[in-house]
C-alpha cells in the first residue's frame, strides 16, 4: 500500500503527536497534475569553493548589477567573476554583521556603530569614511536617490542628500513616531521604506517635498516588530521577519501588502523559542521557481528554510561525521552575480558557488533525511513485512574513490515510541550508474507497532529525488 511520504519539517513540542522532518530535502509539487505523484522530495543544492578571502569571518555580501563585494573581518573586498579579489578599503570594526546598499554611483557600508559608515565611489574606487553629521546605521537602504539608515540605539532614521552618500545634513532626520520602541532595521519595498522597530512597523514614502521628503503612509501600522535586524529579508516582492511584540516572540511573519501574515508553524515557533533570536541572520534566493528564505539562529543545530512557492518549511544542516550530529548550515549571506548563487561561510573566508548540480558541500557529503508522518490504525498492532521507496535510482558515480558514491545506499530506520528511540539502520543499494531498474526495498519482517515513524537517509554525492513510499502491512489485534 502507498503511504504518505513527502512533506515538510514539522516536529511538534510533543513528538508523540508529530515528528516528521525534511533535512537537506524539500517538497515540490507537480504543476501539471499528471505526474507519477503530486509531490516529490528534492535535494537542496550543494556547493563548491568559488573564492577564499584571506580574512574571516565574512560579515556581509552585496552585489550591484555588475559587481560583487564582501566584507571580511575589517576589509571590504571586490570579488571578480573568476574568483579572484582585491581590497577596496578598511573598516574600524572587526565583528558583527554589516549592511550595504548602492545608489548607482556609490556603495555604502554601515556596521551598527555611530561612526561606522564608509563609501566606495564605483567609478574610480575611491574609498572614504563618512564624517558629515552621520549618525551611523544598523541597516541601510536606498530609495529614490537617497540612502536611509536607522541610527543605532534610537527611534531615529536619517537620510543622505540625493545621490550623495557623503553628505548627511543634520536636519535630514525624523522619528518613527507610531511607537516609542527603537528602530531595528529599514527595508525598501515597492519604493516605500518599512521602518521596523522592536514591537511595531510603520511605512514611509517619498513625497518629493522639501526639506523633509518622507511622510508616513496613513493608516499603516503593523504591531509586530523584531529584535533581530538581520532576520529581516526582502524577497518575492515583500518582506519576511522573525517577530517580537508586546505579547511575545518567535512568530515568523511576511507582509501581504501592509498586513502581517503568520507563516511559521507551531513547531517552528517552538524551535525558535529555544534560542536567542536577536542574532539571527537570513538570506533569500530563487532557484527552479522556488523562492527560499533561510534563517540561521546562533546555537541552533540546523537552518530553517521557508519555501515561499510551496508554503512549506524544511531544514538544512551539515553532517559532522566525527560527532554524528547535525550542525547549522554554512552560509549566512547570498548574492546572485555572474550567473551564480554565491554564499559565504559564517566561520571562515570562503565564498561558495551554490548550485543544484553539486551534490556535496565542498567535498563534505550531505546527509539527506526524510522522517515520515505517523502510520497508525486505531492503535491496533500493525505487522510490517516490506517497505519500499519509489525514487530516482542508478545514480552512482563512475570511478569515484568513495564507494558511498559509486554504489550509494539508502538507510532505513524506524521509531515505535514517538521518535524517542530508533531501530538499527538497514541499508539497501539505490543503484550504480545506469542501474535504473533498481528497487529500493526492504523485504522481510520489519517488526510490529501500534504507531510507526519510518525514516530514510542517504549520504552520498549523488542526486536524491524521492517520490513515494509503499509498505506491506497486516493488522493484528492485541
Amino acid at each position: 500500500m502507498k503511504i504518505p511520504f513527502c512533506g515538510p519539517s514539522y516536529v511538534y513540542r510533543s513528538t508523540n503527536f508529530d515528528a516528521q522532518r525534511a533535512i537537506n530535502l524539500y517538497p515540490a509539487r507537480s504543476e501539471v497534475g499528471t505526474s507519477k505523484a503530486e509531490w516529490l522530495m528534492c535535494p537542496t543544492p550543494g556547493r563548491t569553493a568559488f573564492a577564499n578571502l584571506p580574512k574571516q569571518p565574512i560579515r556581509g555580501e552585496y552585489r550591484t548589477p555588475s559587481r560583487a563585494f564582501a566584507v571580511a573581518y575589517d576589509t571590504l573586498y571586490e570579488i571578480f567573476s573568476d574568483g579572484t579579489y582585491i581590497e577596496r578599503g578598511a573598516l574600524l570594526t572587526f565583528t558583527g554583521n554589516v549592511s550595504m546598499a548602492d545608489n548607482g554611483i556609490e556603495l555604502i557600508i554601515v556596521d551598527g556603530t555611530v561612526t561606522g559608515g564608509w563609501l566606495l565611489t564605483l567609478a574610480d574606487n575611491n574609498y572614504a569614511q563618512i564624517t558629515s553629521d552621520f549618525g551611523g546605521g544598523v541597516t541601510v537602504c536606498f530609495i529614490d536617490g537617497y540612502f536611509l539608515v536607522n541610527v543605532p540605539g534610537s527611534g531615529i532614521y536619517q537620510w543622505s542628500d540625493i545621490y550623495n552618500g557623503g553628505n548627511w545634513p543634520p536636519g535630514n532626520t525624523a522619528n518613527a513616531e507610531g511607537s516609542p520602541d527603537n528602530l531595528v532595521a529599514v527595508v525598501t519595498v515597492h519604493r516605500q521604506v518599512f521602518l521596523i522597530g522592536g514591537d511595531t512597523i510603520e511605512v514611509i514614502y517619498n513625497t518629493g517635498a522639501s526639506p523633509d521628503p518622507f511622510e508616513r503612509v496613513q493608516g499603516v501600522f503593523i504591531e509586530y516588530g523584531t529584535n533581530a535586524p538581520f532576520s529581516v529579508q526582502q524577497a518575492a516582492n515583500t518582506i519576511f521577519w522573525i517577530g517580537t511584540d508586546k505579547s511575545g516572540a518567535n512568530v515568523v511573519w511576511m507582509a501581504e501588502g501592509y498586513n502581517p501574515k503568520r507563516i511559521s508553524t507551531t513547531p517552528i515557533e517552538y524551535y525558535l523559542s529555544k534560542y536567542n533570536t536577536s542574532g539571527a541572520t537570513s538570506y533569500s534566493y530563487q532557484e527552479d521557481g522556488h523562492y527560499f528564505i533561510v534563517w540561521n539562529v546562533p546555537g541552533a543545530p540546523s537552518s530553517l528554510v521557508y519555501d515561499v512557492t510551496e508554503q512549506q518549511w524544511h531544514e538544512r544542516a551539515r553532517w559532522n561525521t566525527s560527532s554524528g550530529l547535525y550542525e547549522r548550515d554554512r552560509p549566512d549571506f547570498h548574492m546572485y552575480i555572474f550567473g551564480k548563487h554565491l554564499v559565504s561561510d559564517y566561520q571562515d573566508g570562503i565564498i561558495y558557488e551554490q548550485n543544484l548540480t553539486y551534490n556535496d558541500d565542498n567535498g563534505t557529503l550531505i546527509k539527506r533525511v526524510r522522517s515520515m508522518p505517523y502510520f497508525t490504525d486505531d492503535l491496533e498492532f500493525l505487522y510490517f513485512s516490506e517497505f519500499q521507496i519509489d525514487m530516482q535510482t542508478g545514480v552512482g558515480l563512475i570511478d569515484d574513490a568513495n564507494t558511498a558514491n559509486t554504489n550509494p545506499v539508502a538507510n532505513l530506520r524506524w521509531s515505535d515510541d514517538g521518535g524517542h528511540s530508533w531501530s538499527t539502520e538497514i541499508s539497501v543499494p539505490i543503484g550504480e550508474i545506469g542501474q535504473y531498474y533498481t528497487r529500493v526495498r526492504w523485504p522481510g519482517s520489519l517488526g510490529r507497532s501500534r504507531f510507526r515513524i519510518w525514516e530514510i537517509s542517504i549520504i552520498a554525492n549523488v542526486p536524491v529525488y524521492m517520490i513515494a513510499a509503499h509498505q506491506k502491512v497486516s493488522k493484528g489485534y492485541a
